[in-house]
């Protein structure tokens, strides 16, 4: 019997629509199994918006399409609201838990050097009740 592995993916303190595409980019390529199982770590997100939101849906329906699963981990407080505004925490539970034998991989950066002042710039704000 064949164990699974799991594919986990560490998402960039920044998460929006290009980090979004990129991450649908990657996980294509690194999808070859029937089940895929797929662990998103979220644990240095310290901004995300509705484009990473929307990213991270459209990766679990693709997982979904190969009867797949996905788990995240290391929810940063950051993330954990956003999920929670837009009620995604409680849809990415409804998946099944497996085994998390992962084999790691990181979202690779494009021009760090460039983008570091403007990120260093960006000041999250406490969401209003």
């Amino acid at each position: 019997m064949e164990t699974p592995t799991a594919i986990m993916i560490k998402l960039p303190e920044i998460f929006g629509a290009k980090e979004a595409k990129k991450l649908s980019r990657e996980l294509n390529g690194k999808i070859t199994a029937e089940e895929p199982c797929v662990v998103v770590d979220l644990s240095r997100v310290k901004q995300i918006d509705l484009a990473g939101v929307e990213g991270l849906l459209r990766c679990m329906e693709e997982i979904a399409k190969k009867d797949g699963a996905i788990q995240l981990r290391g929810i940063s407080p950051e993330a954990a609201t956003m999920l929670e505004l837009t009620r995604m925490n409680a849809l990415f539970q409804k998946f099944p838990a497996f085994p998390a034998d992962a084999q790691t991989y990181v979202l690779p950066q494009e021009a760090p050097a460039e983008e570091a002042p403007a990120q260093a710039q960006v000041q999250p704000q406490p969401v209003a009740a």
